[in-house]
């Protein structure tokens, strides 16, 4: 075996694209690092390797076994599960699908939270991830070894996971404390939003004149254009702005926005359809006891999903025996001979379901009638007038009914979905891994702060807020701002901080609560809207026993994450802060006021 490269430049950057139904990857190889001759250019989707090792893209499916021990991921935990539940078996396993959402819609995630599985048994979220991500990193590495002439390890990679451009704080650092988990280096992972991906490789598509691009799409991305991107994907529709830049950077024109009107909602509404047509008590009886039947009731389905048109006359999906037979047993009646709503009819030998194309329709409203509401709203923000073209990615997206509906309601813009449009996220993600200075700027989606103590000034503080502290007078749980809505945080430039004195230290550690609110100028903690989200934490190193310690703490949000430092001016050293956005008892040491 050749010898390892005796180099401090990471070897390969790989990126997974985590998503809430199917989840693939893609890597790159640095010149000269890869058997045989050297890759070209990184500006050409030639370059890419691995983007269909796992047949382009894997559910994101994880199955435990009944001891809890993880044994199969994407089709494979699949085609076991099905098994399992045509002979009775699957009862104690523990099956997930969609497990991704749940950190979009709890509230408050935390390390020790718990999902359900399919039959409703807790499970420790956390391992869910970390078994998922795990399982992807290990195929992804066996890739780069076949690929590499010498061995290579997970600290040789730099690594790259995709996140909704509008998941909270908390929802990134579990993503990346399942990463760790699953033995990705912390400082070797960045996390990388969605539709930023995706803009940047169809930047780069355009800048390059890739093949089958027409005029309209190369010219979207001339310098000056403002665009929409609208990542559609199984779970949500997450949306950014942005204008190219002479130098061809990315500057965001407003933050990300978005919702949970991805594809899932369709399923969702097909799910409910069938409740209505059979009743709750037969459909839970249902996909309890003939769960092998629901599970191809749901494929048949997908695939219907998947091909219908405005033109398809109608959808036809395959009834598993079993669902009529419990019917018939709770209802003592044959389902195939029942009239059931909205012109739905069974026929065949009552095997099939046919749906006229107005209830297709209205399945996929669920979610489009959401995704044009919100486009509308955004597109009414006086920041981003001039936007002349919306960029359509994402899996969802490649639905023609989707794109139809947005073509149809936005009319005088030009709306362009790349053929590449399931994969753009994942290949941008790479280009992100080796260059995340593409995006020049980035608006903040909250007012950020610290809770601190601030002088009493009675032209803004109420008299009863003031407290005596060494003889000064002083208020508590005061709002610090950091960072202001929607400021422009430019990749790169320091920002202003803010300066406090460290007093009665007993402790190498000092906290202060992190807030975040939608008002520009919040001046307590407790004000209407503010909420705690976490807590900034910094370590003073040992050899400072000074009694009170000067201080700077500069916050930022120009990466994709919230950072901090902090500066100690008297001692000439800068260090870095700690977020935690998961634990639900936050710290504040109490003893630092601003200066």
């Amino acid at each position: 075996m050749a010898s390892r490269p005796n180099s401090s430049v990471n070897i390969a950057v790989a990126a997974i694209d985590f998503g809430t139904t199917c989840t693939g990857y893609a890597y790159y190889l640095r010149k000269d690092k890869k058997k045989g001759s050297s890759l070209r250019s990184i500006n050409t989707e030639q370059a890419w390797e691995g983007t269909s090792e796992m047949g382009l893209q894997a559910p994101t499916t994880v199955l435990f076994d009944k001891n809890g021990k993880f044994s199969y991921f994407g089709f494979e935990a699949e085609t076991k599960y099905k098994s399992l539940t045509a002979t009775n078996e699957h009862k104690g396993w523990y099956y997930f699908r969609y497990f991704k959402m749940k950190l979009h819609h709890e509230r408050d995630l935390s390390h020790d939270m718990l999902m359900e599985d399919s039959e409703g048994k807790p499970f420790k979220s956390i391992r869910v991830f970390t078994a998922a991500i795990g399982y992807i990193k290990s195929h992804l590495m066996k890739k780069l070894q076949n690929a590499l002439a010498f061995g290579v390890e997970e600290k040789d990679v730099m690594w790259v996971i995709t996140v909704p451009a509008i998941w909270r704080d908390s929802a990134k650092q579990f993503m990346r404390e399942a990463a760790k988990a699953a033995g990705i280096p912390n400082e070797n992972l960045k996390l990388a939003l969605e539709p930023e991906s995706a803009a940047i490789f169809c930047k780069e598509q355009a800048i390059n004149k890739a093949d089958g691009m027409d005029g309209t799409f190369l010219s979207a991305f001339n310098p000056g254009q403002k665009y929409l991107v609208a990542d559609l994907g199984g779970g949500t529709l997450d949306t950014t702005v942005h204008e190219v830049l002479p130098d061809g950077l990315l500057k965001e024109l407003h933050a990300a926005t978005g919702g949970a009107w991805g594809g899932q909602v369709v399923n969702e509404a097909f799910e409910d359809l069938i409740k209505d047509l059979v009743g709750n008590d037969v459909f839970r009886k249902f996909c309890t006891e003939k769960t092998n039947n629901w599970i191809t009731l749901q494929k048949s389905f997908e695939c219907r999903k998947r091909e219908f048109t405005s033109h398809t006359e109608t959808s036809d999906i395959d009834i598993p025996r079993g669902l009529a037979d419990i019917y018939k047993d709770i209802t003592g009646k044959e389902l195939k001979n029942e009239r059931l709503i909205h012109n739905i009819k069974i026929v065949g030998d009552g095997d099939i379901l046919r749906l006229p194309p107005e209830v297709m329709k209205g399945l996929f409203a669920k979610a489009t009638d959401k995704i044009v509401q919100h486009i509308e709203q955004l597109l009414k923000n006086k920041e981003i007038r001039g936007v002349s073209s919306i960029l359509l990615v994402g899996g969802f997206s490649e639905s023609q009914i989707v794109s139809k509906s947005i073509r149809d309601y936005f009319q005088k813009l030009k709306v362009i979905a790349p053929g590449s449009s399931s994969s753009a996220i994942l290949l941008g993600a790479v280009m992100y891994g080796i260059n995340d200075k593409i995006i020049a700027s980035r608006i903040s989606p909250y007012t950020y702060g610290i809770h601190t103590r601030r002088k009493f000034d009675k032209k803004i503080h109420p008299k009863k807020r003031m407290v005596q502290l060494e003889g000064r007078q002083v208020v508590n749980n005061a709002f610090c701002k950091q960072i202001e809505k929607g400021e422009t945080v430019y990749v790169g430039r320091d920002t202003k901080g803010t300066s406090f004195t460290v007093i009665n230290r007993n402790n190498p550690l000092v906290f202060w609560k992190v807030c975040q609110t939608d008002d520009v100028a919040p001046v307590f903690c407790d004000d209407t809207g503010c909420s705690c989200i976490g807590q900034l934490s910094v370590r003073i190193p040992e050899h400072i026993t000074d009694t009170k310690i000067g201080m700077r703490v500069y916050m930022t949000c120009q990466g994709t994450e919230l950072q901090a430092t902090v500066s100690l001016p008297a001692h000439k050293i800068t260090v870095d802060g700690t977020f935690n956005f998961l634990d639900k008892d936050y710290q504040y040491s109490g003893d630092s006021i601003e200066d």
